[in-house]
């Protein structure tokens, strides 16, 4: 029962990552590339507008969570800060060694480590998790 679960949360989590990704990439692209923005601010600035995505599809279809509370956003807050420092760092760091998307694309898989372990542990924990 908990790694049929385990997997549909998984599934669910990936197309919501998904979607985020696109958020993510698409206003990365526009703030380098129409915007003239440096990369490493428009990686900030993308990944704070597809953390919100994220946390609200994880919320309700993800972690299926309906109570209100107000812990959550705030260990949402914490945990993707955390996570946009991760983000950051490794986006700027694999900048010294590969051009194109390849920095994108590695900070992006450490931050969905980081991400779905702290959602699933600790901001969204339930007895239904």
């Amino acid at each position: 029962m908990k790694i049929k679960l385990l997997y549909k949360q998984l599934l669910s989590y990936s197309s919501i990552g998904v979607i985020s990704l696109v958020i993510d990439a698409t206003l990365y692209i526009i703030l380098t590339e129409i915007f003239i923005i440096s990369k490493s601010l428009s990686k900030i600035i993308s990944f704070i507008i597809a953390s919100v995505n994220s946390f609200l599809g994880n919320k309700i279809f993800t972690f299926r969570v309906k109570s209100l509370s107000f812990r959550e956003p705030i260990k949402f807050i914490l945990l993707y800060s955390v996570s946009l420092i991760a983000n950051s760092l490794t986006h700027d760091f694999f900048l010294n060694f590969f051009d194109g998307f390849m920095p994108f694309v590695i900070s992006t898989i450490v931050s969905v480590i980081i991400n779905f372990i702290g959602q699933k542990l600790w901001v969204f924990k339930n007895k239904n998790n």
